[in-house]
Formats: structure tokens, sequence, C-alpha cells
């Protein structure tokens, strides 16, 4: 009876205690456990486990209670403390360009420079195959190095003087035959790399497509605004006038001269670009040789930083404002660079930088040694030379003037008369009213005089012919044919 007592006993703890997994079996997911723990609690409780309930209120078999609640313990511990890994996301690749064909966009072509800003994925080249050849023809900067065709999907590696040295790009030096060969097989490419169906093979973008136009006076103006009001917000950054090198043509004490009197109050400045003086020169100076705000896809306006939306430049601010000033404007501190070229910073293939991009097509002279911030003054010159003509025509008009004199009737109205233009002076000059029309008619008389003078030697002329008829018998024909002479 005893016996039979004690391996029940036995039974019971080997219910009770957890069982060791074999070697090779695997050990079971956490959410396994946990799940087939939740499915065993919410069993109904067999005998087993009542018999069992009572012996540990009775204090039987603690050893193995203990090592049960320990193993519970153990993987609630570690349930909890287990997290499902989170993948990071993937990195952004390269900006993508809207595949189409359309050879006379500029905002396209724009696009298509901006792929090749970055200088970690492309050196600058030869100007045969630099990033405005490859933009024309529908090329875009797609990998360290490579460019890829937005409407054939064409992909290519162009190197020139570069090679792989443990991991990393190095120049090397070349021959130069080898490397015009190089310039030239490349400049071959950007036209045959194409698919043969692909339109970029066909035609690319014209020359002339990065020139601005300033013709429209209206929208350059609101542009020319825009620039300002953008870099007049970052004014804790901007330089002083003293650090700009500005061309002599460009003198900020005309062009204020020049520029309409409501250009700064229509519209209504920020609040940002109201601070401070006003009108802030030098960011006038900047927005009139085509630098503007940078602004981020992601991060929004950069507020240290301008960028020129032509050439895709951007330029640190920071870099050329003197560090410290006194009230005197000296300079106790200098900036990091010497001075700021606005100028100099475009690209070398930026129309306010290079004329032959800017120049029109047949254009010679001056006219083609103009730069886009040259023509960008002129407009301004011509626009406020036109607003200075209407006024004055206005304040005339408002003041009043004297009505056209009437011309003197013709005597004979077969006798052409040349229109006089006939002076208009203001009605409060007596003296000039009444001298203008005695000239006038004293003028009149002498051409008309000279203009009978000149008929009655016409006249004489036939008279000359008709005598001559005369003496010749006259025929019923011949009186038909001369009375009209008579």
């Amino acid at each position: 009876m005893n016996a039979t007592k004690r391996k029940f006993n036995a039974l019971l703890q080997g219910l009770n205690s957890p069982r060791p997994s074999p070697p090779d079996q695997k050990p079971r997911k956490t959410a396994d456990i946990t799940a087939g723990t939740a499915a065993s609690s919410s069993l109904p409780s067999s005998p087993l486990s009542t018999i069992a309930q009572k012996k540990r209120r009775m204090g039987v078999a603690p050893a193995a209670d203990t090592a049960s609640s320990s193993s519970l313990l153990s993987l609630a511990s570690i349930a909890s403390l287990r997290r499902p890994l989170q993948t990071p996301p993937p990195a952004a690749g390269p900006p993508e360009v809207a595949a189409r064909y359309c050879p006379g966009d500029r905002e396209q072509l724009l696009r298509r420079l901006a792929s090749f800003q970055e200088i970690t994925s492309w050196t600058p080249k030869p100007d045969r195959v630099g990033e405005v050849e490859w933009a024309k023809r529908g090329w875009v900067c797609h990998g360290k190095e490579r460019v890829r065709c937005a409407l054939c999907h064409k992909e290519l590696v162009v190197k020139l003087n570069r090679k792989e040295q443990d991991g990393k790009e190095v120049s090397v030096l070349i021959a130069s035959e080898i490397e015009e060969a190089l310039v030239e097989k490349y400049a071959d490419l950007i036209v045959s790399s194409h698919q043969p169906d692909c339109l970029w093979k066909k035609r690319g973008c014209d020359d002339s497509l990065l020139r601005i136009s300033f013709s429209n006076s209206s929208s350059t103006l609101e542009s020319l605004r825009q620039r300002y009001d953008e870099l007049c917000s970052r004014q804790s950054f901007l330089p002083y006038e003293f650090n700009l090198r500005l061309p002599e043509d460009l003198v900020l004490d005309t062009v204020l001269k020049q520029l309409p009197e409501n250009f700064f109050t229509h519209p209504p400045p920020a609040a940002a670009a109201t601070t401070g003086q006003s009108p802030n020169r030098a960011a006038l100076a900047l927005a009139l040789t085509g630098w503007q705000g940078l602004s981020n896809v992601r991060i929004g306006a950069v507020p240290n930083s301008a960028s020129c939306h032509t050439c895709q430049r951007r330029l640190g601010l920071w870099m050329f404002k003197s560090k410290e000033v006194d009230e005197n404007g000296k300079v106790l501190v200098p900036a990091a660079m010497d001075h700021l070229d606005p100028i100099r910073e475009h690209r070398f293939f930026c129309p306010w930088k290079n004329p032959e991009a800017q120049s029109r097509v047949g254009a010679t002279g001056k006219d083609a040694q103009a730069t886009a911030w040259m023509s960008l003054l002129q407009m301004l010159k011509n626009e406020s030379e036109l607003r200075s003509i209407y006024q004055g025509h206005h304040r005339k008009s408002l003041a009043g003037e004297a009505p056209p004199v009437p011309e003197k009737d013709n005597v004979n109205p077969s006798t052409p008369q040349k229109a006089v233009p006939v002076l208009l002076e203001p009605m409060s000059n007596a003296s000039a009213k009444t001298t203008a029309p005695e000239l006038d008619e004293a003028d009149r008389d002498a051409k008309d005089k000279e203009r009978w003078a000149r008929l009655r030697k016409v006249k004489s002329l036939f008279d000359a012919k008709a005598s001559r008829k005369s003496k010749i018998p006259e025929t019923p024909q011949s009186n038909k044919a001369a009375t009209p002479q008579k």
C-alpha cells in the first residue's frame, strides 16, 4: 500500500515539474510559449491539478512548485523583454525626373541640371562633356559618375581621369591625347547611347534655352522683389555691403532711383523682412545678380544660405559676413572669406555670369557681351525713362494746355497743302502763343508761293505745245482732243 502511494506521488510530481527538452529539439518561440500558457490557463482544471493544488497547500513537494514558478517567471520576463525588430527605411535615392520629351521646356532642363549638383555624385568635366551637354540631351545624374536617360532609361558610366584604388576614387594623370580622345568619345555617346527609338537621340534642347528673358517688365520686377524678400528674411546671415565686390556698372544708388516708388511697399513685405534697415542694400545687390533664398524639399527654407535657381549653385552666406564690426563700421574680426563676388560665384554656364548663354541669336556689339544682370539693369533704366516721360505728360495734361491752332483755309482747293505741325503751348505763356501762329503762317505762305511758281512753269510748257498745234489745220478730232488741254 505504501509503495502504491509513493508511485502515485512520484507521478504527480512528474506532471508538475518541467520536462527537459532533448538536445536535437529546437526551442519554441516566445510567442508560442505565451500562447500555450494562456491556452492552458483557460482550460478547466482536471482532477490531477486539483490534487496538486491540495498538496501545495499542505506543503508537499516544495521543490517542484519552486521550479515551476521560476520557469514561468523566466518565460514572462523573456516575453516582456523581446521586441520585434524594426527594419530601417530604405535610403532616399536621387530625385526622379519626369519621363517627358519636351526640348523647349526650360523648367525641365533646369530640373535635369539640378541632378548634377552633388559633388559626391558628379565631378567637374570638360565643357564638351559637362552636365549642360548631358542635360540638353535628356540625361540625368543617377549615381556615382553615372547618367541615365529619363525617357529610354539607358544608363552610362562617365569616367575620364579617375580610377579606384583601395576602394577610393583617385585622379590619375593621363596624356593629353588620350584625354582628348576620351572627351571625343563621350561627346559622341551623349547622342548615340540612347535607344534607337528614343526621341532625345533625334533632337536635343536649343543652346539659347538657358537665356533669361526680361521682355515682360511686370514679371521681371515681381521676380526681383521675390528674390529680395527671400534674402531679407535671412538678413542676420547676410554679409555687409562692404563685404561685397560688385561690378563697376552696378551702382546701387542709381538702381534705387530707377526702381518704382512702390517697389518695396507693394505688396507689403513680411514681418521678418521689415526689421532693420530699409531698403536692405546687400539683399538688393544679391537679388540683382540672380541670388535668392535656398529652400530644401525636406526641411524647407535654409536660413543661412542662398542659391541661384538657374545654375543650382548654393552659397553659404555666413562665410562672407564679418564676425565683429564696431559702430564706425571698422572690422574687428574678419569673415572666413575675404569678400563675396556675387557674379563669380555663379557656375560657368549660368547666364548671370556667361554672356554667351544670355546673348540672343545674331546679337552683335554690346548686346552680345551682355550678361543677365546687365540686361536687368538696362530694363530697369528703360522702364524708369518711360515712367518719367509718362508722368511728365500726365502733369502737363493736369495743368492744362492750349488747344491746337486751326490751319488757314486754302484759297485754291486744288492746291495741295503740306501738314504743318502745331506747337502746343500752355495758356499762361501768352507771348509764345501769339508768335507761334505768325511763324507758321509766314512759312506756309512762302511754301505756297514756291509751289505756285512751279505750277506756272509746268503750265508754260503745255502752253507752248498748244501754240504749235494751233498752226496746223484743225479737224473735228483735233478740236475734241485739244479742248481739254485749254
